[in-house]
């Protein structure tokens, strides 16, 4: 956290909420490698169904996040 490593807004959004991405991979069932490159790699592209995935258990967390505030449009 802040080591001026390159945070997609969905690595920010874990940081703010201070999860860790293996914590994360757990809820949501998905690699935990995927889960870092999602947050760190400005141009890893998961799969569809990886951001629905992602996207339910941020949901549980915060009922009110929304797909564009984790993975806007570049």
């Amino acid at each position: 956290m802040g080591l001026g490593k390159y945070r997609t807004p969905f690595g920010r959004w874990l940081e703010n909420n201070g999860i860790t991405s293996v914590e994360f991979a757990k809820e949501c069932g998905v690699n935990r490698d995927t889960i870092g490159s999602m947050a760190g790699d400005r141009d890893y592209a998961p799969r569809r169904t990886t951001i629905e995935k992602v996207l339910r258990a941020a949901k549980r967390r915060n009922p009110n996040v929304r797909y564009e505030d984790l993975f806007p449009p570049m």
